[in-house]
């Protein structure tokens, strides 16, 4: 497998639920833009940011 290739794919499952391919597996997003649960193959995580700026905190 090449390294540096990736792929993600994320599918809008309803306002504020998304599901994400990737290589490594799929994954469930939770929350609303700027904030959200993410649970998948690695465990829970959380993530918050400030949308437009790029700046996020996981």
């Amino acid at each position: 497998m090449l390294k540096g290739l990736r792929f993600q794919k994320r599918l809008r499952m309803l306002p504020g639920l998304r599901a994400n391919l990737s290589k490594s597996g799929v994954s469930a997003s939770l929350g609303p833009r700027g904030t959200n649960l993410n649970v998948g193959p690695s465990g829970v995580s959380t993530n918050a940011g400030i949308p437009g700026t790029g700046l996020s905190y996981r």
